[in-house]
């Protein structure tokens, strides 16, 4: 868990660094009219609309440590909604086994949405899947849905995300389309065109995580996170990983982010801070809707 102290003094410098730096390595986005930005009611729980929602992932190995981590983000107020990490569990090749958990978490979970996720290795997750088998696994899940929200990659193969994507909103399943690198930050026009080709695709929520090596390459996450913000209306997912882009997670309530990631114990990725936490940075940050 983060220091609290270390890291408000991490955020401060941050902060600093941000209005200090020259005008022109951080980008305005000309005055334009901006979209009317999406929203999504998903268990009573507004997506999409200020307040920053956050979300909590359950990292288990074990049916038991799962359930008893869904648990305590049920009961965490701070905590808005649950990813269910799949790729992380012992018998995730097993979909009976996940499909009966799942059902069972979101029982646990009342009227938090759960967000069910196979993070492959592709993108840094435990789960070495083909593109074939990518399909049929999701397609299992979504015969009968015991998620609310569904991560797909948007690196698969087209045709298995392109019908992933339709038998989601079918059947009412909120579509995060997803990509992460864990090497580095790629170029802001790059970062832009991936997350507006997602809309393009069919995501209801646009999802990029990049690994920052400098400070500048934070600020081309989030010079990019506000560009996108102005064209197109789905909500936004999007981070910094690592301690040097902690900033991201809590400043991407500035620049047009409607969802970050926080943390109960364990970490699903480099640079989350304990929900709590980010919850009262994202409170003290976040313009007044």
């Amino acid at each position: 868990m983060f220091n609290t102290n270390k890291l408000v003094k991490q955020l401060c410098i941050s902060g600093a660094l941000f209005m200090s730096m020259p005008f022109a390595s951080v980008h305005a986005v000309e005055a334009t009219t901006a979209p009317a930005h999406a929203s999504y009611i998903v268990k009573n729980l507004n997506i999409g609309e200020l307040p920053v929602k956050t979300i909590v992932p359950i990292t288990a190995k074990t049916k038991e440590q799962a359930i008893a981590q869904a648990k305590v983000i049920a009961a965490n107020k701070d905590a808005d909604i649950a990813e269910f990490r799949i790729d992380l569990l012992e018998f995730a090749s097993d979909s009976k086994q996940v499909i009966a958990l799942g059902q069972e978490l979101n029982q646990i979970l009342k009227d938090k949405p759960l967000l069910t996720t196979i993070r492959t290795a592709n993108e840094g997750g435990k789960l070495q899947v083909t593109d074939q088998d990518y399909e049929k696994i999701y397609s299992e899940y979504l015969k009968k849905p015991f998620m609310q929200l569904l991560d797909i990659e948007m690196f698969r193969d087209p045709a298995a995300v392109a019908k992933l994507t339709k038998l989601a909103h079918q059947k009412k399943v909120l579509v995060v389309m997803s990509n992460h690198d864990f090497d580095k930050t790629p170029s802001e026009q790059e970062i832009v065109s991936r997350l507006l080709k997602q809309d393009q695709m069919g995501a209801d929520i646009l999802k990029i995580a990049v690994m920052p090596k400098s400070k500048q390459n934070v600020f081309t996450l989030m010079n990019a996170t506000l560009k996108v913000s102005e064209q197109s209306k789905k909500p936004l997912l999007t981070m910094s990983m690592g301690r040097l882009g902690t900033i991201s997670r809590i400043a991407t309530a500035n620049m047009g982010g409607s969802l970050s990631f926080g943390m109960i114990g364990e970490a699903s990725a480099p640079g989350q801070i304990d929900v709590t936490q980010l919850k009262q940075f994202l409170k003290t940050v976040q313009p007044t809707p």
